[in-house]
């Protein structure tokens, strides 16, 4: 079976609690709380399992939340001396309403960066495909990214924005794959698809952007493809993506085109929303 090694320097423990409305300044009492463990590259990996790949994941740990993430069978972290974040998600029953409480990461040592790289260096050498998403901790290098992207030999699959993406492009990644926000956030203001373009030029071999609920385009040196997610009626959008490049990454394995198998990733985003 092809090994899939997701990247997610910043996971989370997710804190998700659900109340009938969210009162600002009064007390509002939860219907019911879970705790799960969560970031793009958990994400992504938890889903690429739940499609029959193997998949596992590397980043930072530590603290009492962080012990989690050192237990999972399929996680491959350096522990840190600072404590992983948290992050709360509020859903409101009677609205439908998402609210969104994002802690931040905790930049890791100079000897903790130093040790990750090793690890990732080995892990990476048994890979079929790398698969590295979400944003950097405040105050990390630029070029982190870039730096995995140079040390790996397969297919890289990155989802990343503003200079760490820019950073990473001048390596030649197989696919970058942004949402029409990230896109925004790296080019300024543009239309998709010259967007996507563009990101060719800066050295993408493919481009994926997509739209939440609108098309989604995918841009390669040969063409491009508008995919239409389907029409569903969205319960929880967050996550959403990673399911994409999940599904993406999954079907292309299998052998299916980059086009098909895009199509099946946007599905497989479509379905989480429904969840």
């Amino acid at each position: 079976m092809k090994t899939v090694l997701c990247v997610g320097l910043t996971p989370a423990l997710q804190d998700t609690r659900v109340v009938d409305r969210l009162r600002l300044g009064d007390v509002t009492r939860c219907r019911s709380v879970t705790y799960s463990l969560a970031g793009k590259g958990v994400n992504v990996a938890r889903i690429l399992r739940q499609l029959g790949a193997r998949a596992l994941v590397t980043g930072f740990a530590g603290g009492d939340t962080g012990r989690l993430f050192l237990a999972d069978p399929a996680g491959r972290y350096i522990r840190t001396a600072a404590p992983t974040r948290v992050c709360v998600t509020i859903r409101e029953e009677t609205t439908g309403r998402v609210t969104e409480l994002v802690g931040e990461a905790a930049l890791p040592a100079p000897r903790e960066w130093r040790a990750f790289y090793r690890l990732f260096d080995r892990l990476a050498r048994r890979a079929d495909v790398v698969v590295i998403s979400g944003a950097l901790m405040p105050g990390a290098p630029a070029n982190v990214y870039a730096t995995l992207c140079a040390a790996t030999t397969g297919p890289v699959v990155i989802g990343s924005q503003r200079e760490p993406l820019r950073a990473a492009l001048r390596y030649r990644p197989w696919l970058a794959k942004l949402n029409a926000h990230e896109l925004e956030n790296t080019l300024g203001p543009t239309p998709i698809l010259p967007g996507a373009r563009r990101l060719l030029e800066l050295g993408a071999q493919n481009v994926l952007i997509t739209h939440g609920p609108r098309a989604a385009w995918l841009v390669t040196p040969s063409g491009a493809w508008r995919i239409r997610p389907p029409k569903i009626q969205a319960v929880n959008p967050i996550g959403s993506g990673d399911a994409v490049t999940a599904g993406l990454v999954t079907a292309w394995l299998r052998g299916e085109t980059l086009p098909d198998a895009v199509r099946f990733g946007i599905a497989c985003g479509a379905a989480n929303a429904l969840t």
